[in-house]
């Protein structure tokens, strides 16, 4: 026997004081509840947490009303069909273009495993889908109005509020480009979100190592164990700082993904703006000489690298290179030593120490500037300036340490 009917669940009630509406099946003694799109007050509730609004009543009615046409479908098969089985059939029935964004935006992740930061993007959808309340959420729901609450409901965590939302908008635009067509002229999600704009979030300045610090990782002794035959973490992580700071900063991503050396010069895409850049986010980087024993150290058969062949993605490199730098910072004197240390050191030694002017070192770290964003599409970029200026910082920092650094 099947039945429905609808409620509010008494103990679900969200941040903002409102339950949403929920639709009971019960079938062959067992109930499932299926998440409606609309959401009630106290004051739309009588005593007994009964919904009375005559509006939400009727729009309740009318769901049923198609629920039951739909099961009336089945005919006798809906006795030998789990309810579960059911439950799919009646959310995915309700429109022929329906579009679950959180299922959509899961499998998206799932194609792009190999994104650093990947699992911020699965713990934004988590988070939608606790403010929904619910692990199914129609695009038609992804709106402006409906992105503004989400941000009051992480006001509490700035950063999640920040990256989060930013990053759902991102999804929801990624949904657009793949359900719609302007070719052919098919619009399945019709809406945009345009008018909504993230929340920044809010800076907070990262101190540099001193050229001392830094001198002290590269001469610091390896411990030599081996794992499975590998460099343990705290000798990864001091070759990946040292490789990382004599490479212009070059990050975890673009250590595991580059692939062209030419055994003087690096040539690369920058990873994290590759995507977005003109030109590519291109970087050609000459290998300081005494830095080579290192390429040669850790040279892969395919990309430059061997990391690849070690890690399953680029975001477990980056981890085990901090969890190893954990163990060098309790040993040079510096708490929680994280690997983005090396690349923002370099730049600020550059700048204060070596005199090297921030339109340079800008430069060096392959970020654009947006004042001349349109003008350098007509300039060819000329990287012998920025290695240049690299190999005035690697005489400044190891000039008189040369003999003591371990390799």
């Amino acid at each position: 026997m099947t039945n429905f009917h609808y409620l509010i669940r008494k103990d679900k009630c969200r941040r903002d004081k409102t339950w949403n509406v929920l639709i009971c099946f019960s079938h062959n003694s067992e109930r499932r509840y299926i998440a409606t799109t609309m959401y009630v007050t106290k004051k739309q509730l009588n005593d007994k947490f009964e919904i009375k609004d005559r509006h939400i009543v009727k729009k309740c009615e009318t769901l049923i009303g198609i629920y039951r046409k739909m099961i009336d479908g089945l005919y006798l098969e809906i006795n030998d069909i789990p309810i579960d089985n059911i439950i799919e059939i009646l959310k995915h029935g309700k429109k022929s273009d329906y579009i679950d964004f959180i299922a959509f935006s899961r499998e998206w992740c799932q194609n792009h495993s190999y994104i650093k930061g990947i699992r911020n993007y699965t713990s934004a959808i988590n988070a939608l889908c606790k403010f929904f309340d619910r692990k199914e959420v129609p695009i038609e729901e992804i709106t402006v109005k409906n992105i503004k609450f989400f941000e009051d409901y992480l006001r509490d965590r700035p950063r999640a509020m920040s990256l989060y939302t930013s990053t759902i908008v991102k999804l929801f635009k990624e949904a657009q480009d793949y359900y719609n067509d302007e070719d052919r002229n098919i619009y399945k999600i019709r809406h945009n979100l345009e008018r909504y704009k993230a929340p920044r979030q809010r800076y907070t300045k990262k101190r540099g190592l001193s050229p001392e610090t830094i001198r002290a990782i590269f001469q610091l002794p390896y411990d030599n164990i081996k794992q499975k035959g590998l460099s343990s973490r705290h000798d990864l992580a001091k070759d990946c700082f040292m490789l990382s700071f004599c490479l212009l900063g070059m990050n975890s991503a673009d250590l595991f993904n580059a692939e062209n050396f030419d055994g003087q010069y690096i040539t690369y895409q920058r990873t994290k703006t590759k995507d977005r850049r003109f030109d590519r986010a291109e970087m050609v980087v000459r290998v300081p000489d005494f830095i080579l024993p290192l390429v040669r150290k850790y040279r892969g058969e395919n990309r430059i690298f061997n990391f690849y062949e070690r890690f399953k993605s680029m975001a477990d490199l980056n981890r085990s290179i901090n969890l190893g730098l954990k163990e060098i910072g309790k040993v040079i004197g510096v708490p929680n030593l994280q690997f983005y240390a090396a690349r923002h050191s370099m730049a600020s030694i550059a700048v204060n120490k070596v005199g090297i002017d921030k339109y340079t070192v800008n430069d060096m770290l392959n970020h654009i500037d947006q004042s001349m964003r349109t003008t350098d599409i007509y300039i060819e970029k000329d990287f012998s300036r920025i290695n240049i200026a690299n190999e005035k910082l690697m005489k400044y920092m190891f000039d008189d340490i040369m003999g003591k650094i371990i390799l």
